[in-house]
């Protein structure tokens, strides 16, 4: 294909096939979407880089079908003790025992090459999506009903895409985003390091911490990391005159390795020096034309959340892209998008930052007083803390609201629709839709009220409780859950309903089965008022 020759046409075209471009091809391409995705590279980067999962991103997997199938390539995360100057613990984070909420343990350490193998192979399980690889997108211009994307082989051949819309999953340095000239706004965070993954010797492991650690010590912050099998991490705070020479030598690191492991004990897997950023773009979406993860954000690793927020993007995306192409919504509704990322990514990196600030402490006086403070807080006693706890809702754009629980994670509970069969995971026995929530069922007067809004919605109705005056209505399935989660979550949040985004997150709550339609058409006119706003500026 030369320059100005096949021009090839999609409703959604994703550049860059990493982790964040695959999740949103497979989410798209399952609701039928005509997608092209692309990558400059021919093959899977076959070392480790991001290192950890949450439940959030466990979820998404589960929707695309490789949940289970990572099963191998990775081991629920170990809980975590920042250790202070004096060697003894300042702060403990962990996990919490099951049930676990979403029916994943809240984290998980991760074998990346596996993982993009597994998303490789679903999406090209996908019949509407096209995957080119050893393509790169050399240009985008806007035009009337899309975006045209010029594309190059490497063997220097040309053709044009057009698309609906174009999404740049392109990574860090993102060449579109500089084509579009977008700026991502610092939020003064950085700071160099040296991230060493190994192969530790079986006969080895023993010696070594069976949690991970913080070791805040102001000679050497140092964070060591247990990963699946025989794979464990450690990053190192590369000192001022260390951070100008980048070293990356065998010679050099084992000798950061030598209080844990010598050469004899382990194998060196990859080692890379890094300069940890934190930067967020300050417009996500230009015209047809939008960006996710690492193109998007980026933050430090202390919450292991930078894959986890690129994939969060992704499933935002996927379902208001859905809604857009099908004309159930306008194209304001991807404003949503960067205004519900855009503070919930700058939000979770403030909490990065604060613990960043903890671990990387160098004057041994300011960490003596830090370690005071940190134990005084907790009367002496380190005390576990929920690392979930510590990751922000949605607090803008399409939620009801700003009082908990609307813009968090809705529970996926263990539930049966059939007594004589196992409980299954919620998702599974649901559409990819709007999801009305309820804790018992309604009458049937109620049902026929919301029943013009749950189609406007496309809403699957769903009950948790089987008893009441009478059995529920036809339209309202009940599902009989296995562990108790969604009793404690409607008692917690004081609610009888929720209505639930197609990606999970909880729209809003109505206290009350009466109250139900104004939540429902408190939905449909936001949504209606999004079309409006985008006649209206036409």
């Amino acid at each position: 294909m030369q320059a100005g020759g096949m021009t090839e046409s999609y409703d959604v075209a994703i550049v860059g096939f990493g982790p964040v471009g695959a999740t949103l091809a497979a989410l798209l391409g399952q609701r039928g979407r005509r997608v092209a995705v692309l990558d400059k590279s021919e093959r899977i980067y076959p070392l480790p880089r991001a290192f950890a999962l949450d439940h959030e991103a466990m979820r998404i997997f589960q929707q695309i079908g490789i949940a289970d199938e990572l099963a191998p390539h990775m081991t629920p995360y170990r809980p975590t003790f920042y250790l202070g100057a004096d060697g003894e613990p300042i702060q403990h984070f962990d996990m919490g025992a099951p049930p676990y909420p979403l029916a994943w343990a809240p984290a998980y350490t991760f074998n990346q090459p596996a993982l993009e193998t597994a998303l490789r192979r679903t999406v090209a399980a996908q019949p509407t999506v096209t995957v080119r690889l050893g393509t790169e997108a050399v240009d985008v211009r806007q035009e009337d009903g899309g975006a045209a994307l010029r594309v190059r082989t490497q063997d220097g051949r040309e053709a044009t895409w057009r698309a609906r819309y174009v999404v740049a999953c392109d990574g860090g340095s993102s060449p579109l985003r500089k084509l579009l000239g977008l700026r991502l706004r610092s939020l003064e965070f950085d700071e160099p390091w040296i991230v060493v993954d190994l192969h530790v010797h079986d006969d080895q492991l023993a010696r070594l911490p069976a949690t991970n650690v913080q070791y805040c010590d102001p000679a050497r912050p140092c964070t060591y990391v247990v990963g699946p099998g025989t794979h464990r991490r450690w990053e190192f705070l590369l000192l001022p005159d260390e951070a100008e020479r980048r070293d990356t030598s065998d010679e050099a690191i084992w000798k950061l390795l030598a209080p844990w492991l010598s050469p004899g004990q382990a194998r060196i897997w990859r080692a890379a020096a890094y300069r940890f950023h934190a930067v967020v773009l300050e417009q996500w979406r230009r015209g047809a034309v939008l960006l996710a993860g690492d193109a998007a954000h980026q933050m430090p690793p202390f919450l292991a959340q930078g894959m986890c927020q690129g994939l969060r993007d992704a499933a935002n995306l996927a379902w208001k892209l859905d809604w857009v192409l099908a004309g159930r919504a306008a194209a304001s509704l991807l404003d949503t998008y960067g205004a519900e990322r855009g503070p919930q990514v700058e939000e979770t990196t403030a909490t990065v930052k604060r613990l960043g600030r903890i671990i990387c402490e160098r004057d041994p006086g300011r960490a003596r007083e830090r370690d005071r403070e940190l134990r005084g807080r907790q009367d002496g006693q380190v005390r576990p803390q929920l690392r979930q706890s510590l990751l922000p809702g949605i607090r803008h754009g399409l939620v009801d609201g700003d009082r908990l629980p609307a813009g968090t994670p809705f529970p996926q509970p263990l539930c049966r629709t059939d007594a004589a069969q196992p409980p299954r995971r919620m998702d599974d026995l649901l559409a990819h839709s709007f999801v009305l929530a309820l804790r018992s069922p309604p009458d049937a007067g109620m049902a026929r009220q919301w029943a013009e809004c749950l189609r406007v919605l496309d809403a699957t109705a769903v009950c948790f409780e089987s008893a009441g005056p009478s059995p529920a209505p036809t339209g309202i399935a009940v599902l009989d859950e296995a562990d108790g989660i969604m009793a404690d979550w409607f008692a917690r949040h004081e609610c009888d309903a929720a209505l639930v985004r197609p990606d999970r997150v909880v729209y809003g709550t109505a206290r009350r089965l009466a109250d139900v339609l104004q939540l429902l058409q408190g939905a449909v006119r936001r949504l209606e008022g999004l079309k409006e706003a985008s006649d209206t500026t036409a």
